[in-house]
């Protein structure tokens, strides 16, 4: 395994709260009946590793403004802390919270490849 592949994950943790700082100095732009929800929106918190249900994969999703993959890395953080993991998720945890919320959703979830694929291209970009 390569440096770079074992290390996307890190890469993610670090890449995600600067993504989030910027966007909230800059704003988001307004998208049509949002009017500022988002600024009242708290973090959601899931009740079991085991199953996310349909209400839960929302709540991640809009918490993440419709990223499923913030969303899933989102999830990935909270089934650690259940789990009482304080680490960063991995890559394989990441896509396992994104199969779980696009279960939940009734979406089929990409594949592991597409999602490290996603991951490189937003740590480049």
């Amino acid at each position: 395994m390569q440096t770079g592949d074992s290390n996307a994950g890190s890469a993610l943790a670090l890449v995600y709260p600067l993504v989030r700082r910027v966007q909230s100095i800059l704003g988001r732009p307004a998208r049509a009946g949002d009017k500022g929800e988002h600024m009242k929106q708290r973090k959601p918190s899931i009740q079991s590793l085991e199953t996310v249900t349909l209400e839960e994969a929302q709540a991640y999703i809009a918490f993440a403004h419709g990223d499923e993959l913030e969303g899933a890395y989102a999830l990935a953080w909270d089934r650690n802390r259940l789990d009482g993991t304080l680490s960063a998720p991995d890559d394989a945890e990441v896509h396992h919270a994104l199969f779980l919320l696009c279960r939940a959703l009734g979406k089929v979830a990409p594949s592991f490849d597409q999602m490290r694929v996603e991951l490189r291209r937003r740590a480049a970009a």
